[in-house]
């Protein structure tokens, strides 16, 4: 988990799976501990990931 955190304020991609179906989500990596990613969107929404649905998470 401490590599995860070196993007914490960037800009990243977030690559989750929920059932056989694939999203990618963009915003700003704004925490991380041991289960959750909160992710905020240009759109002003804010997501909370489970690690066990991310795929991969991709820095710009």
């Amino acid at each position: 988990m401490n590599l995860i955190l070196e993007l914490i304020g960037k800009k990243v991609t977030v690559h989750s799976v929920l059932a056989e179906t694939e999203k990618q989500d963009v915003g700003v990596l704004q925490a991380a501990d041991s289960e959750w990613l909160k992710l905020h969107k240009e759109s002003g929404e804010t997501l909370y990931f489970s690690i066990h649905r991310i795929r991969q998470v991709k820095p710009f």
